[in-house]
């Protein structure tokens, strides 16, 4: 019995290593969506706070993300100190939309 099943480890890893390579890859995707999604939000609070404050709504959202995502539009509105921030994902990604906008009012 041992000499029909001498193998099938080898075979089963084989077939099992690109199931595990896609699950890792699909997982990273997710990490850096919800890592942008993060930045996004930060950088409409202090977009929105800037502004609120009378100071550039851009540079803060600029200097509020960290080096990998880069924001591509910043619009400010309202009485009530508005802020539509939108970023994109590093270009890691696969995905084919990387943008994340987010909006912030601060009173």
């Amino acid at each position: 019995m041992r000499r029909r099943d001498a193998g099938s480890a080898s075979i089963e890893t084989v077939a099992l290593v690109p199931v595990v390579l896609v699950v890792l890859v699909l997982a990273l995707q997710v990490l850096v969506m919800a890592y942008t999604a993060h930045a996004a939000d930060q950088a409409a609070r202090d977009a929105a706070r800037a502004y609120s404050l009378d100071a550039s709504a851009t540079q803060a959202a600029a200097a509020s993300v960290p080096g990998a995502v880069r924001v591509v539009d910043v619009v400010t509105f309202g009485p009530d100190h508005g802020a539509r921030v939108t970023v994109e994902a590093p270009p890691m990604l696969f995905l084919a939309d990387r943008r994340v906008s987010r909006t912030v009012v601060f009173p």
